[in-house]
């Protein structure tokens, strides 16, 4: 892992996320395939160990006897929260309520909250739990809505701005006093910086550390995967369909992508993981979670990702410690723009990860969540003062 506190500027080709997965091309055709929804019961005890269906089952479900170690902590509470529309969003809580410190985790676009399994195992034993002495921190998982076990809102709310009130609203009632830290991996990265554009006044008082990993402050739509010119026009022209297929033709693009099946679990390992020998059980885990995901909530959020400029949002977060990490090798969301971050937040840690992809928290979980604890320690968790 390498560590740094100022970019290296670079003037590498742009890139974005192209709706994250749904970048390679359209739902209504054969190589629609990262956008489409595996069936979740491929992904059962035959290929996952002990996990019958882990696309059905939240982080706090998963069995403590995986030999694959893609167990999360049981959840000590779950909680229902109500978003500003109306739209229902799960929770699950690690750590007594009235710990010194909470910590949120926010996922990415396509994923759910079972994508934080390693550094809520980790962080949980090792900052929520009571070895001891009192616990250094709580930690808060959610699903963002039409992810996950959360509820779908109205098309027309599937923006950054609704994720980033969505996330007030997971403060305002699971963490209404006390200092917090704000992680965010990818669209939940977004999701923080459209907090800060909402909520400024939060960072410094109430938000006193925030991690943004593997994400972006804008121009994502511009990715081109590292295809050759000729395949980049041709997605180009092929997204705007695939968009409206999965929109007006959800049923269609579902049939379409669980024909497609495997070529979605060679796309998955292609477009989210770098190292060679990644264990095709965390394909499979990534797959699921797409899995959950509709087709028509893809196509719903593409355009706020595909238009994001939240360049202007991070402000409010140079008044407090913020960690900026990626993998090297991450094509989703290339480094360059977590360097394009580290030029409005100077002070920030920079961590990169070498060999690791867009899933970098799935890939190299060691590093990220050695950083994360790093980053926790800054704001005072796991310090004596702060037991």
């Amino acid at each position: 892992m390498v560590r740094e506190h100022r970019p290296k500027h670079s003037r590498g080709y742009t890139a974005g996320i192209v709706g994250a997965v749904v970048g390679l091309a359209a739902a209504g055709t054969a190589v629609g395939v990262a956008v489409t929804r595996i069936a979740g019961r491929r992904v059962r005890a035959a290929e996952l160990g002990p996990v019958a269906d882990i696309a059905e089952l939240s982080a706090a479900q998963l069995r403590e006897d995986d030999p694959l170690g893609v167990n999360s902590r049981v959840a000590d509470r779950t909680a229902i929260v109500h978003a500003d529309d109306g739209v229902l969003l799960a929770v699950e809580e690690i750590g007594p309520t009235d710990a010194p410190l909470t910590v949120v985790f926010v996922h990415g676009y396509t994923l759910s909250m079972a994508s934080w399994t390693f550094q809520r195992r980790t962080l949980a034993a090792e900052l929520a739990t009571a070895n001891g002495h009192r616990p250094d921190a709580r930690l808060v998982f959610y699903d963002q809505r039409g992810h996950g076990a959360s509820g779908r809102g109205a098309p027309e709310h599937s923006t950054i701005e609704q994720l980033a009130r969505d996330l007030a609203r997971v403060l305002e009632t699971r963490a209404p006093r006390g200092p917090v830290v704000l992680v965010g991996h990818s669209m939940g990265g977004m999701t923080i910086m459209g907090l800060a554009a909402l909520r400024p006044e939060l960072f410094g008082s109430r938000v006193v550390g925030a991690a943004l990993l593997s994400t972006s402050s804008g121009q994502l739509a511009d990715l081109d995967f590292g295809l050759p010119e000729l395949l980049t026009r041709v997605r180009a022209a092929v997204i705007p369909v695939a968009a409206w297929t999965m929109r007006r033709r959800p049923v269609l693009a579902e049939r379409t992508r669980r024909l497609a099946a495997d070529v979605v679990s060679a796309a998955t390992r292609s477009l989210s993981f770098a190292s060679a020998d990644v264990d095709p059980a965390l394909v499979r885990y990534v797959d699921s979670m797409i899995a959950g995901t509709p087709v028509d909530v893809i196509a719903e959020f593409y355009p706020a990702l595909a238009g994001l400029d939240e360049t202007g949002s991070l402000e409010p977060l140079r008044v407090i410690p913020t960690l900026v990490l990626t993998g090297d090798r991450d094509t989703m969301i290339p480094m360059q723009h977590s360097e394009l971050i580290l030029e409005r937040l100077p002070d920030a840690e920079f961590v990169v990860v070498p060999d690791a992809g867009h899933m970098v928290l799935l890939e190299k979980p060691a590093e990220v969540t050695e950083a994360l604890t790093a980053l926790l320690r800054r704001v005072g968790a796991g310090s004596p003062a702060g037991r």
